[in-house]
């Protein structure tokens, strides 16, 4: 049975790695490329997956009737997820094109193609039984008028208000601006960002200007910080997660690209199968760090490998680094 539904991209990547990035006209030599499979939520529904177990997720997006489409459907039900609610449309798969460089950050051109054709009369009745009965929704970057849709009808319901967790994690929708996403926010239970979209939504001078704006129309607010670990805001309280240093633990920094999203889908997870917000967070730093040692966007770990790293004393100690303001 679906307990998680995420909505969101699905894509497929092309990334390649280089030294440094390139200047505006300037050149720079490749060491490698790899193309594999990605898109926020696709990679969000996957972590989840690896943590809760094959079948327990169900992934809403979009996909073409094409290679990539065909490809992308085995992927994910290879992964256990379900993908009965992905829609499929004679139009082009969703693809981003990534560079990586030798410290493991990344720039990402996103060609959404299909992705933007999702409309909310779309949610037919299969879909809307699975938004219902789920204990958790995960809303990432579908078309901004389906995503507050979905925000809604798992909020209401079919009017038996099955008590459920929603989360938003908006990405590239912040670029609508506060105005725009102002209905939604007040809707879910948690609204989870980088820096830089808390930025752009919140149209502050400094992050922790903007992250105590957006907090103050969300019921909790996390701000995820790279290796500066995350914060998460809740009544009156912030608390900070540390993140896992890599070397720490002998590994080290590849690609950061969908650390974010194994963050995003092993967090969710964690609460549905009973783990308390820091806990979960703290966990969900370390999936996002052992991300970051792998080239594959869709990498994060499994449950049973998290619970390894978390009996290993070099990432114990740093539970000791919670704290809660």
């Amino acid at each position: 049975m679906v307990i998680e539904l995420v909505a969101g991209a699905i894509n497929w990547d092309t990334t390649v790695f280089v030294d440094n990035f390139p200047n505006a006209g300037e050149e720079v030599k490749a060491r490698k490329v790899i193309s594999v499979p990605g898109g926020k939520g696709a990679n969000t529904a996957v972590a989840s997956a690896r943590v809760l177990g094959k079948k327990s997720v169900g992934l809403i997006g979009a996909l073409g009737d094409d290679r990539i489409g065909e490809e992308q459907v085995r992927i994910l039900e290879d992964e256990g997820v379900d993908t009965s609610y992905i829609k499929r449309f004679n139009h082009p798969s969703g693809q981003a094109y990534i560079l990586v460089n030798g410290k493991g950050e990344n720039m990402i051109l996103t060609y959404k193609a299909v992705n933007d054709m999702l409309k909310p009369e779309m949610m037919d009745e299969n879909m809307l039984k699975a938004i219902d009965e789920a204990s958790a929704v995960v809303v990432i970057d579908p078309p901004l008028e389906f995503a507050l849709s979905l925000i809604e009808r798992a909020r209401e319901g079919d009017g038996k208000k099955k008590r459920k967790r929603i989360v938003w994690a908006p990405a590239l929708l912040t670029r609508f601006g506060l105005d725009m996403l102002k209905d939604g926010i007040s809707k879910v239970d948690y609204l989870v960002m980088n820096e830089s979209e808390c930025l752009l939504l919140s149209n502050a001078d400094d992050v922790m200007q903007g992250f105590k704006t957006l907090a103050g129309l969300s019921k909790r607010m996390i701000l995820t910080r790279g290796s500066e670990g995350c914060l998460f805001h809740w009544g009156d309280k912030i608390a900070q997660i540390p993140s896992i240093d890599l070397n720490s633990i002998g590994l080290h920094a590849v690609s950061s690209v969908g650390a974010g999203d194994a963050f995003l889908g092993v967090f969710t997870a964690l609460l549905l199968k009973g783990y308390g917000e820091l806990e979960a967070l703290f966990m969900a730093n370390l999936a996002a760090a052992i991300k970051v040692s792998r080239e594959e966007t869709r990498a994060s770990p499994y449950y049973d490998e998290l619970l390894r790293y978390m009996r290993d004393e070099r990432v114990e100690r740093f539970l000791t680094g919670i704290k809660v303001v």
